[in-house]
């Protein structure tokens, strides 16, 4: 098994064309870990969800439809925001990346006009319960 990556990466996804519609497909994305799946749509008044931390558990993310915004940050204390600068990943369904966020780093989803990601996560939902360390992102959360 390979190492997990400390830091947010994307894995490119491909779209196939032809006359019967479009096929969506990242072949390099191994889902051996996976053990759940949601999908998210913020609301127009809470267009952002975040910051969130997972201290153990890893997630990646694929747009479904429109654009994701997926702001990242290094948060090695649960008791604290993340510090440094966020680097901001833009996910967009019309060319697919699947991002992976690993564990220790804090990410916040900026959302608008009907967006909708897919989250799979390594963790069963009440292990990642145990694992969730919430904060504000710029006053909304």
């Amino acid at each position: 098994m390979n190492a997990v990556p400390r830091e947010p990466a994307e894995t490119p996804c491909a779209v196939s064309r032809d006359a019967r519609g479009a096929v969506c497909h990242c072949n390099a994305f191994d889902m051996s870990p996976v053990r759940r799946f949601y999908a998210i749509s913020n609301s127009a008044e809470r267009p952002v969800r975040g910051w969130l931390l997972h201290l153990r558990e890893n997630k990646w993310m694929l747009p479904e439809q429109g654009v994701t915004r997926v702001h990242c940050a290094p948060c090695p204390d649960p008791r604290s925001a993340p510090a440094a600068p966020a680097r901001v990943f833009t996910l967009d369904a019309s060319s697919p990346a699947v991002l992976h966020v690993p564990p220790g780093n804090a990410f916040a989803i900026e959302q608008r006009d009907g967006a909708r990601v897919t989250v799979f996560s390594d963790m069963a939902a009440d292990e990642s319960a145990a694992d969730t360390y919430r904060f504000p992102f710029g006053g909304m959360e």
